[in-house]
């Protein structure tokens, strides 16, 4: 008979720092996703985004396959203008939320 998934994760354990980091990469690459969906949805090809950003493609699909969190906040802006939208950031905080148009 086979390894029960339980089996298996005694024999092979992942440490939370691991299980953190695959999760925080699932997540990045899900931000990412939602950014080339909601440009597909807008009609637009990497081209022209790339044309309204005043950059490159490769740039565009930089922003649309990297490290997202590591975006300058003006290179996203830029992003969601070239596809008619508009930046907010919104600050979590003890006593309630702020929240930035950019």
């Amino acid at each position: 008979m086979g390894t029960s998934y339980r089996e298996f994760r005694q024999m092979h354990p992942v440490s939370d720092e691991a299980m953190n980091a695959a999760r925080a990469a699932t997540e990045e690459k899900i931000r990412a996703y939602e950014l080339r969906e909601a440009r597909k949805a807008c009609g637009l090809t990497q081209e022209q985004v790339s044309e309204r950003m005043g950059v490159g493609q490769k740039r565009v699909s930089a922003v649309e396959t990297g490290k997202i969190d590591t975006l300058k906040v003006d290179t996203l802006r830029r992003y969601v203008a070239a596809l008619g939208g508009t930046l907010c950031i919104t600050a979590e905080l003890p006593h309630g939320a702020v929240r930035l148009s950019l």
